[in-house]
């Protein structure tokens, strides 16, 4: 009767974990939500990589992509967080070019994975001459500011 209990609680536990499996074999694979990735092989959208890390206290964060299209410029990055207990403030996000303009946050979305989260933070769409954007973060006392050049080419 032993040797049941033991093989209960085992697939109990591999049942539990199966979701976790999901979500980190997902999370490996999933670089762009589909509505985007759908813009980006039309031709609607341009895709620039921006590949750059910041190191934000007890946060990394990892901006991925930018994408821009005619209706909204979405930001896209992560936030591997060393802190638990609080979710990351995408929408504290501020988007300027260096000619004075600063683009209005639209929306976003967030999901949760095992290692921190996905976050697509949406904006006003940029004026036709930017050629660098400048991401300024400001969340009660703690704040960075970090550029792209938009000219790193599209994919």
């Amino acid at each position: 009767m032993g040797v049941w209990i033991r093989r209960l609680i085992i697939i109990a536990c591999v049942m539990a974990l199966i979701p976790n499996i999901f979500s980190f074999f997902s999370g490996l694979t999933n670089e762009l939500p589909e509505h985007i990735q759908g813009k980006v092989n039309n031709g609607d959208a341009v895709l620039i990589d921006l590949d750059k890390k910041v190191n934000l206290e007890n946060d990394e964060i990892l901006f991925k992509y930018l994408v821009l299209a005619a209706e909204e410029t979405s930001l896209i990055f992560e936030v591997h967080s060393k802190e638990n207990g609080w979710s990351f403030p995408g929408s504290a996000f501020e988007l300027k070019d260096k000619q004075g303009n600063t683009y209005r946050g639209t929306g976003g979305t967030s999901s949760g994975r095992t290692w921190g989260q996905y976050i697509v933070q949406n904006y006003e769409p940029l004026k036709e001459d930017v050629d660098t954007i400048v991401v300024d973060f400001e969340w009660y006392d703690r704040m960075f500011q970090t550029e792209f050049s938009l000219d790193q080419g599209g994919a």
